[in-house]
């Protein structure tokens, strides 16, 4: 069985998404425990965790770029699920410096040599709406009083933790209908056919919980030491240097490393795959745009 997409065309349709069609934000999880170092909490079992590590494997396999386990996209997972099994949910994260890049030079604009701290570490409390709607989210319509008003008009869902706890069993069976012992025994393609069988609303929960684990920043869990962003190109929050440099007299030039006003020579850019253009088509056309490209 071919892959659902190829790796490339999976990255650009992310991208492409990201530009032309409204995307709802990705919440994340936490990396380093947050504020004074607490324990992060995690929702899989030992036997859910290797499941799942086993399909994001084989659907993000490590090639000549990292994967979903060389990012720990699904330690990301793990701990999105257990949010509110912390004394304060590990939803929001503050900013806005990471301590990545450092301050530039006033005088020269370069990279000086003060960092400041790393405030993705604090922990931010939602508000009661945020708590509610990511309540029903992760625990399910029935989990918050009222939550299922709008049943008429938007459908009840059982929450992520139940499509997670209800996709293990799922894959063991479909693996015993191919004579496997278990979902572990299933080669990638075996396991591939697994997902492409699996629930729906799991399928759709999985990619995109596996893309924000991949490439989140990564104090929320996944990505870890950035090697997600760094594989792919993308340099994540470069805040508070920047891209562009200016010096004392206001003189602005690129940062050699990551030029934003000119090409970039290690960024090869040989065009969109044909799926990915006809959907960054499709869609521009659909609202009455036109396609300069």
């Amino acid at each position: 069985m071919a892959p659902l997409y190829r790796r490339r065309t999976f990255l650009q349709l992310l991208a492409a998404g990201g530009t032309v069609v409204t995307v709802p934000w990705l919440p994340g999880c936490s990396d380093r425990g947050g504020s004074g170092g607490a324990q992060a909490a995690h929702f899989f079992t030992a036997d859910e965790r290797a499941t799942f590590d086993q399909l994001a494997a084989a659907i993000v396999p490590e090639d000549q770029t990292v994967g979903a386990l060389g990012t720990d996209a699904v330690e990301y997972i793990d701990r999105f699920l257990a949010a509110f099994d912390a004394s304060v949910p590990t939803l929001y994260r503050s900013g806005p410096f990471s301590g990545r890049t450092p301050y530039p030079d006033p005088a020269t604009g370069d990279p000086g040599d003060d960092y400041p701290h790393d405030a993705f570490l604090e922990i931010l409390p939602p508000t009661r709406m945020q708590e509610l709607a990511f309540r029903i989210e992760l625990l399910g319509s029935g989990s918050v009083p009222n939550g299922d008003v709008n049943d008429g008009i938007v459908p009840p869902t059982p929450g992520l933790q139940a499509l997670y706890r209800d996709a293990v069993p799922a894959l063991n069976a479909f693996a015993a209908s191919r004579g496997a012992a278990d979902f572990a025994s299933l080669d990638d393609d075996g396991k591939l056919a697994a997902f492409a069988a699996a629930d729906a609303r799991f399928q759709d929960a999985f990619l995109q919980n596996l893309a924000e684990g991949m490439f989140c920043a990564p104090e929320y869990g996944g990505n870890r030491d950035g090697v997600g962003w760094r594989d792919y190109s993308y340099d994540g929050d470069s805040q508070p240097l920047g891209h562009t440099l200016y010096d004392a007299s206001g003189t602005p030039r690129d940062r050699p490393d990551q030029p934003n006003q000119t090409i970039d020579p290690r960024r090869p850019n040989d065009g969109l795959e044909p799926m990915v253009e006809g959907f960054v088509t499709a869609v521009a056309l659909s609202q009455g745009g036109k396609r300069f490209f």
